[in-house]
């Protein structure tokens, strides 16, 4: 490692742990998984009111991209209220 100037603090080395917290998420052997707290944020997040409020949902809910399948599908109805419109309002089917 230090031929190729990588250095590595002992105090922050996590060694024979099931799972560590990398980068937002925790990894594993298995998998990568999404950060429990942040989900849990997203969920309980308040139904936006505005698209303002829906602007920071989505921003926050992106993290959730990578461990969700068809993702992109499952947002595209949420995707069209952020087009400008003086109608706006949200509906059970959001």
């Amino acid at each position: 490692m230090r031929e190729n100037k990588l250095y590595a603090n002992s105090k922050k080395c996590v060694f024979c742990a099931p799972e560590i917290p990398v980068l937002g998420c925790y990894g594993s052997n298995e998998c990568v998984r999404a950060d429990p707290e942040k989900v849990s944020s997203i969920y309980s997040w308040p139904t936006p009111r505005n698209q303002s409020e829906l602007r920071q949902w989505l921003g926050l809910a992106i993290y959730l991209h990578k461990y969700t399948k068809n993702y992109a599908k499952l947002i595209q109805l949420l995707s069209t209220l952020r087009k400008k419109d003086p109608d706006w309002s949200w509906k059970a089917e959001h």
